[in-house]
């Protein structure tokens, strides 16, 4: 049956509660990189749209900013709620340690 079907594959390791909220800090760390770069693009648009001088110029460089600024908070939210996750594991990892460390402290 093994030619037909195949072998299982062997699973990886789940990572670690440390190795995890690494991780999403390096995922924040990206996403705050991003918000940066948007952040610049943003003010190079209200700089454009200050020296334009007709309205469909002005009007067509503020539906571009609009776009980038709604880029920008789509990428806000999700750093929060990654931000959130990296706490909610943080917090287990302590609770995890605090119970061994009341486990030690019995023994």
């Amino acid at each position: 049956m093994n030619r037909v079907f195949g072998k299982k594959k062997a699973k990886a390791p789940a990572p670690s509660l440390d190795q995890a909220s690494s991780g999403l800090g390096g995922r924040v760390e990206q996403m705050d990189g991003k918000i940066a770069g948007l952040e610049k693009e943003l003010r190079v648009f209200k700089d454009k749209i200050k020296k334009a001088k007709s309205p469909a110029a002005k009007k067509s460089l503020q539906k571009r900013a609009m776009e980038v600024l709604k880029r920008k908070k789509m990428y806000e939210n999700q750093r929060d709620c990654t931000m959130e996750q990296q706490f909610n594991i943080d917090q287990a990892s302590f609770g995890i340690e605090s119970a061994k460390a009341n486990v030690d402290t019995v023994a």
